[in-house]
């Protein structure tokens, strides 16, 4: 089956093979495309999952995707290159000084770690990951949201002496109240959790948030990823999407690249239901899940183990930390009817919301 809407068209470039662009290329394939499909990649290596860079930075973390079955990138493609993508003009990539013509092209080429502080080391890739591993001594990260909590984690957990810095009232600014807990769990390992750079820092590492990668273009997308240039989708941090959250986490790639291949196959009209944000970490030993927004009144549990923020008489969004039921039924009921008095209570957060029901 070709492209249900276009029939003639049929060669479609991928540009960045993350966990998104891998995606649509398996996403398409499912659907029933058999046209050509082309990959460009920057690494020459298969895909592979990024979450454990910062994780396990002292474990195995070079499992590719293929493994987890998410897709063979050199089976769903006619042609994989390695290049970087340098430019855009129309539907045609340049790469390396090369033009490749497309028929419809996607860019899924995520963002560059943002590396404001002269001589600090950074973490995108896994040659970055390496080059951290190697770190001896001393070190102090820069910003404490979670990339810079699981580092500091990872660092710490490996003996290393830790600093970490975060110029908002406490790490994981995003979690407000419910961040105490990974806070707490953090210095028990022995981190220092500073608001400025130590005179004697070590070794530097930024972990202040990325610059996506647009290629110098004003992007803007629909709620399918398609963007205000004619056969251009784009998917995650590369353009401004309002697919969905682009929070460069793991559940939202997967989800937005769903997205991208059907508007692909169908070229949908009806605008699609809003993507919910979704994040899982582990840090500290401590499990983490986060679904929905930070909005309205934080409710957290005496012992941290669950915020949930409460607008408006409903569910807006909610923190987990080794509480995995509460996880499932948290992500099946973000804006169902629930007070904050109900929030309090340590009950599992199925039963309160049963309860709720029945009021």
């Amino acid at each position: 089956m070709r492209l249900l809407y276009r029939l003639e068209e049929n060669l479609i470039t991928i540009c960045g093979t993350g966990l998104a662009g891998l995606r649509i290329a398996a996403e398409l394939r499912e659907r029933g495309y058999d046209g050509l499909l082309r990959a460009i990649e920057r690494e020459g290596i298969p895909p592979y999952d990024r979450p454990p860079l910062t994780k396990v930075l002292f474990g195995e973390y070079r499992k590719p995707l293929s493994a987890e079955g998410l897709g063979e990138l050199s089976q769903l493609c006619d042609e994989v290159i390695t290049a970087n993508v340098e430019s855009l003009d129309g539907t045609a990539v340049v790469a390396n000084g090369t033009r490749y013509e497309s028929d419809i092209t996607v860019l899924a080429l995520g963002a560059d770690a943002r590396n404001a502080i002269g001589g600090a080391l950074t973490i995108r890739t896994r040659d970055d990951a390496a080059k951290l591993r190697a770190v001896e001594g001393q070190v102090t990260i820069v910003g404490g949201g979670w990339l810079g909590s699981e580092l500091a984690s990872s660092y710490a957990e490996a003996g290393r002496q830790v600093n970490l810095v975060e110029i908002a009232e406490d790490i994981l600014p995003v979690l407000g109240p419910g961040a105490r807990k990974v806070r707490v769990a953090l210095e028990d390992l022995g981190v220092k959790i500073l608001r400025q750079i130590p005179d004697n820092p070590g070794t530097l590492v930024e972990a202040t948030g990325a610059i996506p990668n647009t290629l110098g273009l004003d992007l803007t997308t629909d709620g399918w990823g398609r963007t205000n240039m004619p056969g251009v989708y784009a998917v995650g941090d590369c353009a401004e999407i309002s697919i969905g959250p682009s929070s460069g986490h793991w559940n939202t790639a997967l989800h937005q690249a769903t997205r991208v291949a059907e508007a692909i196959m169908t070229d949908p009209h009806a605008d699609p239901v809003p993507l919910t944000p979704d994040v899982f970490s582990t840090i500290a030993g401590l499990e983490l899940l986060f679904i929905g927004h930070a909005a309205g009144t934080p409710v957290v549990l005496e012992d941290g183990s669950r915020t949930l923020w409460i607008k408006d008489g409903r569910l807006s969004g909610g923190l987990t930390i080794d509480r995995p039921a509460d996880g499932v039924a948290l992500r099946k009921n973000i804006g169902a009817s629930l007070s904050e008095e109900a929030a309090a209570d340590p009950l599992p957060l199925k039963k309160i919301l049963r309860a709720q029901q029945t009021v």
